[in-house]
C-alpha cells in the first residue's frame, strides 16, 4: 500500500461520509477549511483505525496529523502493518 492509494481511499471516505457533495478536496487541502470539524475528525480517526488496523496513540492525536489528506496518509503509513 502506498501513499497515493491511501490518500485516494481516505478522500473517498471523507467525500462520501463527511463533506457536502459539491466540495472538492486535494491532497494538500486544509480539511478544516472545507468543513471538517472536531466531530468529523473523530469519525476520520475511527475510520483510519478500522480500515488500516492501527491504533493512533495519544501523542499522535495532534492537529498537524489531521490537517490534510497527505498528513492522514502519513500517519497511516507510520502506524499500519498493512502499509508496510
Amino acid at each position: 500500500m502506498n501513499e497515493a492509494s491511501i490518500i485516494k481511499e481516505i478522500a473517498q471516505y471523507i467525500k462520501g461520509n463527511i463533506l457536502a457533495a459539491e466540495v472538492e478536496i486535494g491532497d494538500d487541502t486544509l480539511l478544516q477549511n472545507v468543513g471538517v470539524d472536531s466531530f468529523s475528525t473523530v469519525e476520520i480517526i475511527l475510520y483510519l483505525e478500522r480500515q488500516y488496523e492501527v491504533v493512533i496513540p495519544d501523542e499522535k492525536l495532534v492537529p498537524e496529523n489531521f490537517k490534510t489528506l497527505q498528513s492522514l496518509a502519513a500517519i497511516v503509513l507510520e502506524l499500519s502493518p498493512k502499509a508496510k
